[in-house]
């Protein structure tokens, strides 16, 4: 992309009033990096942590093996 072209998407943000677009950029560019784990429920922490802890004891479910079903279960129509 040449710097014209970045230049005019610039300006099109400069120009623009809708917050919800301009929530979606920062979103999207990742400007405000907050980190979420501090906003946590703790039960939310602590299942993280278990499912974590499962993984590292190699008791997980492979993703291929997950995938596999869901399509088994819910085949395109």
């Amino acid at each position: 992309m040449d710097i014209e072209h970045k230049y005019k998407i610039l300006e099109k943000i400069m120009r623009t009033d809708d917050d919800v677009l301009l929530s979606e950029i920062d979103s999207l560019l990742d400007t405000n990096k907050q980190d979420f784990w501090p906003s946590l429920p703790s039960q939310v922490k602590q299942a993280i942590e278990e499912a974590k802890s499962e993984l590292d004891r190699g008791e997980g479910i492979p993703h291929k093996e997950v995938m596999a079903e869901i399509r088994a279960r819910y085949p395109k129509k």
